[in-house]
């Protein structure tokens, strides 16, 4: 194989390095989102063994009857009665050994039934620690000082009732369920009083989220977590699903649009659906993902909002399934244009169907979660929805527990989706990532007569000429342009001559990578992508004096072309490389 014998004088291996050459100036005036490729958050938790089938619990002083009704539709629910002749509580128990001085979260879903309107949550190591909960109320009373108690209507009499609770040593602690007919003593009437009971969880965090069934086995799952780069600081982004390093990303400056991209309670409409916000572990890996649970009125169910912006714009979201087994879909619709939307199966992932000629998108981002996204263009002010499903209808009965996962809404003027953006209460500007080589640090590795330059470097952005790379003089009068996609695949201008402007003749596809190589030389200029060439040989001027190497088009006529993608790898060799040399290196 012939590939250069000669070194590069500039390699710049962001994939593999995963920093930047100290020569590299670079900015980005605030956060920037982005996966590291190797940290995850602990997202779904259950570590009771039998989230449902209490037959496998402990027990005292109690009749349990199964096939009961439960919050999600189904037959998995318990009756737990008083057993006969006894005036102290029945009770379920599981024992599970804790960490000392880590918080842990037990929930049970309970409903009141004959002569019991109180749920017991008791946790005991040293000492027992008592919690009631009024399911008449709907309210935690008589918590113990050591219990953090909540109680959330799951509706149909259905409370899910929740203590947090951190031992002061590594033992075996006891998580009991008990009932009762007042709300200040396990102590009760021979009467035959029973409650309902379905759902138990124990999950070793400071709040409860979302319920997880177990059957036999603890579950604990862990998904990539999005992170957030400080001002200023690079962005080697990684493969959600693989962890596979894709190098450096660089982005345009964008706007969320949408006041509240996490709080959806927030939003403008809340049509038949209840919103439970900070449900479960979102993409972030904190608990502020919402849970959107439908009503069980015959109508649409969905959250949503109006915004004044007119011509093309992109609406994503991550979303995954919740309850049940509704599709989903997102929307963007006024009377003026109508309708434009796209509707998904969050089992597999298809694509169900679409209005309106949607530009759609759905990415894969592990543990159920995806991130959905439409461009659209319309003449006037819009409102977005995001609804819940039945197969492909708008308009159903609801069953009251169906329901999605929500979170990081997304509204920006463009023709695709940039990385999240949060906001809480207003809009959001990510800046632009400029990174750029100068001056002397430009000189020590640039020839001013010959060179050759290869890169790989992915787009998501098709806009004509758009990504791109440039060297120059600060002018467009001296400089070597490269884009990624469309036209100009390479320009050639010196002292205000344009000697050489080809289109790249390889498609570019979204997110996949394409090795390019240029050779630069007085009346030898050559030009290969993905190991074709697009130019052999052809004849022009070197540009003069160039001495500014920017990872965008910074004389753009809307201010810069931006590659809105990322980039593996750069390198610049002393020398024009033959053109067996230039296919080489990008086969």
């Amino acid at each position: 194989m012939n590939y250069p014998q000669i070194k590069p004088t500039l390699n710049l291996d962001f994939s593999n390095t995963k920093t930047l050459d100290p020569r590299i100036t670079f900015r980005r005036g605030t956060p920037g989102a982005y996966y590291d490729g190797k940290t995850y958050a602990k997202a779904e938790e259950n570590l009771l063994s039998y989230s449902e089938d209490f037959s496998q619990w402990g027990y005292g002083r109690i009749v349990k009857t199964s096939a009961q009704s439960a919050p999600d539709g189904s037959s998995g629910a318990y009756k737990i009665e008083q057993e006969s002749g006894q005036t102290s509580s029945g009770y379920l128990l599981q024992t599970y050994t804790t960490s000392a001085n880590e918080s842990y979260t037990f929930s049970v879903y309970a409903k009141a039934g004959t002569n019991r309107n109180y749920v017991v949550l008791r946790t005991y190591l040293s000492n027992s620690r008592f919690t009631y909960f009024d399911l008449v109320n709907g309210e935690a009373v008589n918590i113990d000082d050591h219990h953090v108690a909540t109680i959330q209507d799951a509706g149909n009499g259905w409370y899910r009732c929740n203590i947090t609770y951190t031992p002061v040593s590594s033992s075996n602690v006891q998580f009991n369920v008990y009932f009762s007919d007042n709300d200040s003593s396990i102590t009760v009437a021979d009467d035959g009083g029973f409650i309902y009971l379905w759902g138990a969880q124990l999950e070793q965090r400071k709040s409860v989220t979302s319920y997880t069934k177990t059957d036999g086995t603890p579950v604990t799952k862990y998904q990539p977590q999005l992170m957030f780069a400080s001002p200023d600081q690079p962005r080697f982004d990684h493969d959600v699903l693989t962890g596979k390093s894709k190098g450096l990303l660089i982005e345009e400056s964008r706007t969320n649009l949408f006041e509240y991209s996490e709080g959806f309670s927030s939003w403008q409409y809340n049509s038949n659906v209840v919103v439970k916000n900070n449900n479960i572990v979102a993409p972030s890996g904190t608990v502020s993902a919402s849970q959107i649970v439908e009503t069980s009125s015959n109508s649409q169910h969905n959250v949503a909002q109006t915004i004044s912006i007119t011509g093309q714009k992109t609406f994503s979201l991550f979303v995954k399934k919740g309850a049940g087994s509704r599709n989903f879909r997102i929307t963007d619709y006024n009377s003026t244009d109508g309708e434009v939307s796209v509707t998904y199966n969050l089992s597999t992932g298809d694509k169900i169907s679409e209005a309106g000629s949607p530009n759609s998108n759905i990415d894969n981002y592990s543990n159920g979660w995806y991130r959905i996204s439409m461009t659209s263009t319309t003449t006037t002010s819009s409102t977005y929805y995001i609804q819940l499903m039945d197969n492909n209808n708008t308009t159903y009965t609801g069953d009251g527990y169906s329901s999605i996962y929500i979170w990081g809404a997304q509204l920006e003027e463009g023709s695709f989706a940039t990385s999240y953006i949060k906001t809480s209460g207003a809009s959001a500007t990510r800046s632009a990532d400029n990174a750029s080589i100068t001056g002397e640090n430009f000189s020590s590795w640039y020839r001013q007569d010959e060179g050759s330059l290869y890169s790989e470097v992915s787009t998501s952005d098709f806009r004509s000429s758009y990504p791109r790379f440039i060297i120059n003089d600060g002018t467009a009068s001296n400089r070597i342009v490269t884009s990624f996609f469309g036209q100009q695949g390479l320009r050639i201008q010196s002292d205000s001559n344009d000697y050489i402007n080809v289109s790249n003749a390889v498609s570019s596809d979204n997110g996949n990578y394409h090795k390019r190589a240029i050779a630069l030389k007085k009346d030898s200029f050559s030009f290969y992508t993905d190991g074709e060439s697009i130019l052999s040989d052809y004849a022009g001027e070197m540009p003069i004096s160039v001495n500014t190497f920017t990872f965008y088009n910074n004389l753009a006529a809307d201010g810069a072309d931006y590659l809105n993608g990322h980039i593996k790898k750069i390198a610049y060799y002393p020398q024009h490389l033959t053109n067996e040399q230039l296919q080489q290196l990008t086969k």
